[in-house]
Formats: C-alpha cells, sequence, structure tokens
C-alpha cells in the first residue's frame, strides 16, 4: 500500500509537533510527503527546508513556500472570489485576512506537485493522509483497521454496541456505524465514548444502512465504502486516494460549493471542506471532544500544561489529535 502525506500550515511551531509527524504518521518506507508551507518565523526559506529534509528525509519528494508575495495572480484571484460570494462584507473581510483561504491554495500546490509525480511515475497512491504543522496525530495512523476481517469487525461491533449502552446512548444501526467509523483510528478512546462528538454525514448514493448492518456489509464497506476520515472537521484527515479530487480544487474554486446540506455558515473552511465531499460523494465520519477541542483555542489561550507533561507528552491518552499553538 502506498501512502501520500500533504503536510501544509505556517511554521511557529512545527519543531514541536514535527516528532510526533515522525513518531505516529512516518511509520512505514513507502510513505511519501509533499510539504507546501509558509514561513511566519525570522529564519530564512533556505535554512527551513535544509531542516525539513534533515527531518523527513527521502520521505519528502517535495516542498513549495506559500507567500503573497510568491503568489501575487493568486491573491487577485482570492480577491475576485470573495467578490462573487453573497455574505456580509464582514466575512469578506474575514476570509481575505483569515487564513481559510490559504490553507486550500497550500493544499492544492502540495497536490499538484504530488499528481505530476504519480503522472511521471506511472501510478497513483492508495491513501491520502493531510496533516497540519501545527496539528499532531495522537495515535500512530497505521490503517489497522484495513487489515481487520470479518471475525475481527464482528468483535470490535459487539464492544461499540456494549460501549453505546454504557454511555446512555441508542445502539441504532446508525448509532453503531457512526461511532465504530469515527473512532476506527484508536480502541483507545473507546472508554471516552460518552464524550466524543461523533458526526456521520452521509454522501446521497450512501446504502450501507439500507439493509442490515452485518460484519460482512461493515467489513466491505471499510475495504471499499466511499467516505473520509476526520479529526475536527478538516482539521486532519484520511481519505482512499481515489476519491480525492474535489477537495484540492477549493485552492481556486473557494466559495463556489455550496450543497444542499449546507449550513448558514456554509462559506468558512469546515462548510466549504463538507460541501467538497458532498460533491465528492464521500460521507463523512467525523470525530472530536470537548478536550480536544480546547487545543483550538486563541494562541493567547491556549496552555500546553492541559495537554502536554514537561517532556512533551501527551497526558491524555484518550485522545487522537491536538493543535499545538504556541
Amino acid at each position: 500500500m502506498r501512502t501520500v502525506v500533504i503536510f501544509t500550515g505556517a511554521l511557529r511551531t512545527v519543531k514541536k509537533t514535527i516528532s510526533y509527524f515522525k513518531k505516529h504518521v512516518l511509520l512505514r518506507p513507502n510513505i511519501d510527503i509533499f510539504v507546501c508551507v509558509q514561513n511566519d518565523t525570522k529564519e530564512s526559506d533556505e535554512s527551513w527546508s535544509a531542516w525539513f529534509r534533515e527531518q523527513l528525509g527521502k520521505a519528502m519528494l517535495s516542498i513549495q513556500w506559500y507567500s503573497h508575495e510568491a503568489y501575487p495572480d493568486w491573491v487577485k484571484h482570492r480577491d475576485r472570489q470573495i467578490s462573487y460570494m453573497t455574505i456580509e462584507d464582514s466575512w469578506k473581510n474575514y476570509l481575505r485576512t483569515s487564513g481559510s483561504m490559504i490553507e486550500y491554495f497550500q493544499l492544492q500546490l502540495a497536490y499538484m506537485a504530488m499528481c505530476q509525480h504519480e503522472q511521471r511515475n506511472g501510478f497513483r497512491y492508495d491513501y491520502l493522509v493531510r496533516a497540519r504543522t501545527d496539528s499532531i496525530y495522537a495515535k500512530p495512523l497505521d490503517f489497522h483497521w484495513l487489515f481487520w476481517n470479518e471475525a475481527q469487525v464482528a468483535v470490535r461491533m459487539d464492544r461499540i454496541k456494549e460501549e453505546l449502552i454504557e454511555s446512555s446512548i441508542d445502539p441504532t444501526p446508525e448509532n453503531q456505524l457512526k461511532y465504530f467509523m469515527c473512532t476506527i483510528l484508536s480502541d483507545d478512546v473507546l472508554p471516552n465514548l460518552e464524550r466524543i462528538f461523533a458526526d456521520y454525514r452521509p454522501c446521497e448514493a450512501e446504502t450501507i444502512l439500507d439493509e442490515e448492518l452485518t460484519p460482512k456489509r461493515l467489513h466491505s464497506f471499510i475495504q471499499k465504502g466511499r467516505y473520509i476520515l476526520t479529526l475536527r472537521k478538516n482539521n486532519l484527515y484520511v481519505v482512499r486516494r481515489s476519491l480525492f479530487y474535489m477537495i484540492p480544487t477549493l485552492g481556486t474554486m473557494y466559495g463556489f460549493l455550496r450543497s444542499p446540506q449546507a449550513d448558514p455558515w456554509w462559506f468558512n473552511a469546515e462548510g466549504q471542506f463538507r460541501d467538497a465531499c458532498y460533491y465528492s460523494g464521500m460521507s463523512i465520519f467525523d470525530y472530536s471532544t470537548l478536550y480536544e477541542e480546547k487545543s483550538l483555542e486563541y494562541a493567547n489561550r491556549w496552555n500546553e500544561a492541559d495537554f502536554f507533561d514537561l517532556q512533551f507528552r501527551l497526558i491524555n491518552p484518550m485522545m487522537l489529535y491536538c493543535v499545538v499553538r504556541k
């Protein structure tokens, strides 16, 4: 299985998060990384490029640098996009000054480099991982769920049902599916089930619940289903490469995806991501908790001691992600 990682963001905390990236994402030799980052430090791009090569080695196949100065045509295009959006001027200004649109352009740049590599070498990756420079996967991303057999799926289905009942959550087929898939990255979070914000957004063509949810059907869905596994909306995600075509277009088409499922905040980064998934025909299984969402606080309110000990080890074993603000 060939896996690709698209690694984007700013650099202010990457020297803290990189150890978790190497420990929990770069688990196999056949993982390639395409980087697109924005330099918000006083160090030069050249110095940072050398640091990334030292940290990631041959796994890093490409690194690109975003800045307004390097991409003035995109800045003009962004303003043109915003001018066509039917939202209040205050929100237009927010999009113009925040990183909401920039993050998707970074993603698109890294994606284009990835596509070029695929085309030149005559292959296509099997799975794609989106990682951020300011966020960590708190558990190893080893794709263990792809190697389960039906019997193992059945055992986990029973475990999920038991945890739902113990947490006073109705064990309906939809809840069983939702919590099974939203926690699939690690069983370590199952004792925390009652605190998990599990969100399931089925695509229009989804049929998994049209019949009885059996281990055989769920096993097939895990292997072949059209779904994306997300942590805190669009923060981090894992998806089959063959389904990842619409999301990268947000780099230059942001604001023009609005699905029938869209909420009043369809224009923000999370809303555009969900609508891109909708038009990709992908179901979304999203995981978060109130504790983990606390890590998204503004930097002036973020407290490292809430999540890490003095050796920068996670203090809570029941979490899947953490944002490192400073």
